[in-house]
């Protein structure tokens, strides 16, 4: 029989620690609860005196020492992953959850889930890592040449075409069927946003492998409970393909409940524990080896929808059903036509901002607006054809007229790679209209005087007085009492940048005017302005000036 592993259970209130002690058989799972520690200090303490704890449930805010603190004085948990560590937490903080993950926990866990239905999962995977741990490494490097042989299918299926070279297919798909059997097959393409869940940008890149990891290990967490047969592979930092077989399930409303409740589930939780919104586009069943390449197309064309609907969403076959009729002979017509339109419709805009009457320009925009209303199915790249053929009209006008894109704010300077940045049709149009709204200021050498509506005055003027304490959308909006989607669809449109950007345009111009003082630390300045997370500031700061902190600082000084 397999040895029991020992843990200990971290928390200040003892109501938690008897519930957890009784909320699942440790036993059964081959656990035994040991000792118990009411604060981070005596935690230590024990984990100094005893070696031989492998798990800890372990309390994020306690007095004396809290969780984090635990985890960084006590090495051994990043150096030998040992103890194995999940967290626990009253909140989800993305912040420090990530810090969490650094320092070496495996996984977290809110206190509003703690039931049997999402521990269960973690504790398992827990276990999975000691007998990882304590597997020879031999047997490790084998299992991680399986992941990476997954992965390789995976790569393959999706990227060569059966019907223009069956063989190599057949080839590349040979060791599908060890994993997958060949009916009822499902692909799924997760795709990632880098703003929040209102669409707001945030700033955090993800261009981070921690970041690939959190997401990696949080979607791998919810597909390991349940029942379905499946093999994720992260294509690229933003989009993870996830490939599944129902073979034991005849009906496909039983296969859609499970397909339904496993991904809402993976939304909240990457939500929750890594801070980011989620689009999912779902394929259509088949069966067979060939089927993979059609299914994958298909989700991923579903997934990118993002684009038009926003995130946090799901996108099957039949939610839309208008998308089939673009690759039909009349549709792709269609497109042409309307591709056509739209570029001498964004000829026509530039055309306009030369004439000083501001109507004239603006009634052309919102024709181009009407005409986008159409371009619903396109891929996201072709409707970004059209508004790269209108900013080239945009910089013929600026060189006509003696005016560079260094004379523009700063968020319009290098309009291509920005437009690139933006994930929605929504945010392009809405950073389109301000783009040309301050070209035409700058043509006709105006000052407009902004009459802004009572909502977003107050709102405005809230920001502008409490920008550096712990203020958010949701508080706002209650405050001036609409809901949260109004008031940042409404901020965007009258103040031409959206909620967070403001905010974040206010810290860090505050923060660059305290950078002036001497002596002044950058994580005190951080913290000043409105950032617990120095890290999260550094990243905040130089999208937004181009340098980091300390550079920033450093020119000051040479200047």
């Amino acid at each position: 029989m397999d040895r029991l592993f020992k843990m200990m259970i971290v928390d200040d209130e003892p109501l938690v620690r008897l519930a957890l002690q009784h909320m699942i058989d440790w036993d059964s799972m081959g656990i035994q609860v040991v000792i118990e520690a009411g604060d981070g200090m005596e935690a230590l303490a024990i984990l100094e005196e005893h070696g031989d704890i492998d798990l800890m449930l372990l309390d994020i805010e306690m007095p004396r020492l809290g969780g984090i603190e635990l985890l960084r004085a006590h090495p051994a948990i990043v150096q030998k992953r040992r103890p194995v560590a999940i967290m626990l937490s009253a909140y989800s903080e993305y912040s420090y959850v990530r810090e969490a993950f650094v320092l070496g926990a495996i996984d977290f866990i809110v206190k509003s889930d703690m039931d049997e239905e999402h521990l269960v999962p973690v504790v398992l995977k827990a276990l999975n890592e000691l007998r990882t741990q304590e597997t020879p490494t031999s047997i490790v490097e084998r299992m991680d040449e399986e992941i990476d042989r997954k992965s390789e299918t995976i790569r393959q299926l999706i990227s060569i075409n059966p019907q223009q070279d069956e063989s190599a297919y057949a080839a590349a798909g040979a060791g599908i069927t060890e994993w997958l059997e060949e009916s009822n097959q499902l692909v799924a393409v997760i795709t990632i946003s880098q703003g929040s869940s209102e669409g707001e940008r945030t700033g955090r890149s993800l261009k981070d492998g921690l970041t690939q990891r959190f997401i990696m290990q949080s979607v791998q967490t919810v597909l390991d409970a349940t029942s379905m047969k499946h093999v994720l592979y992260g294509k690229s930092q933003s989009e993870y393909v996830l490939f599944c077989s129902f073979a034991a399930f005849r009906s496909e409303s039983i296969i859609r409940e499970k397909v339904q409740a496993a991904f809402s589930m993976i939304q909240t939780r990457l939500h929750q524990y890594v801070n980011v919104s989620v689009s999912i586009g779902i394929s259509d069943l088949a069966n067979g080896i060939k089927a993979w390449y059609r299914l994958y197309q298909q989700a991923a064309h579903l997934a990118s929808m993002s684009y038009f609907a926003g995130f946090n969403k799901m996108f099957y076959p039949e939610s839309c059903m208008e998308l089939g009729k673009y690759g039909t002979e009349s549709g792709i017509e269609h497109a042409r036509k309307l591709q056509v339109t739209l570029k001498s419709t964004g000829a026509g805009i530039a055309q306009l901002l030369e004439q000083s009457n501001a109507q004239l320009w603006s009634k052309e925009f919102e024709q181009m607006e009407l005409l986008l209303g159409q371009t619903w199915g396109w891929r996201p790249q072709d409707v970004h054809t059209t508004f790269e053929d209108l900013l080239w009209e945009l910089g013929g006008l600026l060189y006509r007229k003696g005016i560079r894109w260094d004379d523009l704010d700063e968020e319009l300077q290098h309009p291509f790679e920005y437009m690139k940045s933006l994930e929605t049709l929504d945010e392009t149009k809405t950073w389109l209209q301000r783009l040309c709204s301050q070209l035409f200021q700058h043509i006709h050498g105006m000052t407009i005087e902004v009459n802004y509506s009572s909502v977003v005055t107050l709102a405005k003027q809230f920001l502008d007085l409490h920008y550096t304490e712990d203020v958010n959308l949701t508080l706002i909006s209650e405050m001036v009492g609409v809901s949260e989607g109004y008031l940042s669809k409404q901020f965007t449109k009258e103040v031409g940048c959206n909620f967070i950007h403001y905010l974040t345009n206010l810290r860090i111009e505050e923060s660059k005017r305290l950078m002036k003082k001497k002596g002044s630390k950058i994580t005190d300045i951080a913290e000043t302005v409105g950032y617990l997370n120095v890290e999260h500031f550094s990243r905040m700061f130089k999208k937004t000036t181009g340098y980091s902190p300390k550079l920033y600082r450093e020119s000051l000084m040479n200047g």
